[in-house]
């Protein structure tokens, strides 16, 4: 479980801090797509990483919708977009805090410093940073970090899934090709998204887990982009009924692009894969077809009642 020669010369020049060549690089060539993107998300989650345990109080704003953001954010985002200028002049950034649009056509880039921002604020570790890199309005190339965890994944649209597990007490760092193997491959474990209206469908699948049809129930909340890389690793299906408006470029489709470079893949109730893009309404999202299929079926009747 070693890194590839990519992404060690990406976690080695990020420690030694330094500088990325930008200029000259061939933008027609995703590996060099996927080594900027490595590099920037590396910086950029040493940002992220610095602000947990520092006083929110002091830093946290807030939004005219209530969601909270902080300064530090925006000026990763602002970082990104003036790296994304060298590298590729022509590129457009969309970004959550920016914002921006994606365009019909050409390279663009859709950011998410903090995916899940309220767990960011309350120290919690389920927040994550998303990028999203996208050619003629088609995603090529999507990543999903987790600062807390220092875990960073990344899934190109023909290539599998990766997962990087930087190192923190010392150990050496580690890469591996997703999924991992499962513990039990009988078993059916379910991760749900925490949400208002959820409440019959988290009723039926905690009915699932004391009948033992469902092995293991948690609801993780924090970053939907984060949860999508858990379920990517294999064992989990992941419920997100995604009620609020359509997604957002940043939102779903670096996870999603991780899930389906894993084998897996994201569907509505009816089984149609998701557009990530554009969404709106429930997914479900799981490596294991069977398992998946198992709780949409929960799903639709705790939907139906």
């Amino acid at each position: 479980m070693t890194l590839t020669p990519l992404e060690r010369r990406c976690v080695e020049n990020h420690r030694n801090a330094e500088a990325m060549e930008m200029r000259g690089r061939d933008t027609t060539n995703e590996t060099a797509w996927c080594e900027f993107g490595l590099r920037l998300m590396l910086e950029a989650g040493a940002m992220v990483r610095d602000m947990r345990l520092l006083s929110m109080a002091e830093i946290v704003k807030f939004k005219a919708d209530g969601s909270p953001y902080t300064d530090q954010e925006r000026r990763i985002e602002s970082q990104i977009k003036e790296k994304l200028a060298q590298f590729c002049p022509e590129a457009v950034l969309v970004g959550e805090e920016s914002g921006g649009k994606l365009p019909s056509q050409g390279r663009a880039l859709a950011v998410d410093p903090v995916d899940g921002t309220w767990a960011l604020v309350n120290r919690s570790e389920t927040c994550s940073t998303t990028f999203a890199f996208y050619q003629d309005n088609e995603a090529f190339l999507g990543m999903v970090q987790n600062p807390a965890t220092g875990e960073l994944a990344y899934a190109g649209r023909e290539s599998g899934a990766r997962l990087i597990q930087l190192s923190v007490f010392g150990e050496a760092d580690i890469g591996r090709t997703l999924p991992c193997d499962r513990a039990r491959p009988d078993s059916v474990l379910v991760n749900i998204q925490p949400q208002r209206d959820a409440l019959r469908v988290t009723q039926e699948l905690f009915v699932a887990w004391k009948d033992d049809d469902v092995s293991m129930l948690k609801l993780t909340g924090g970053s939907p982009s984060w949860s999508l890389l858990e379920t990517a690793k294999g064992s989990y299906v992941y419920v997100n009924l995604w009620t609020t408006k359509p997604s957002d470029p940043f939102d779903l489709e670096a996870g999603v692009l991780i899930v389906r470079g894993a084998g897996g893949d994201v569907t509505d109730l009816d089984g149609i894969p998701i557009a990530p893009t554009t969404h709106s309404g429930p997914f479900v999202a799981g490596v294991d077809a069977q398992c998946r299929e198992n709780v949409v079926e929960r799903v639709k009747h705790a939907l139906r009642d």
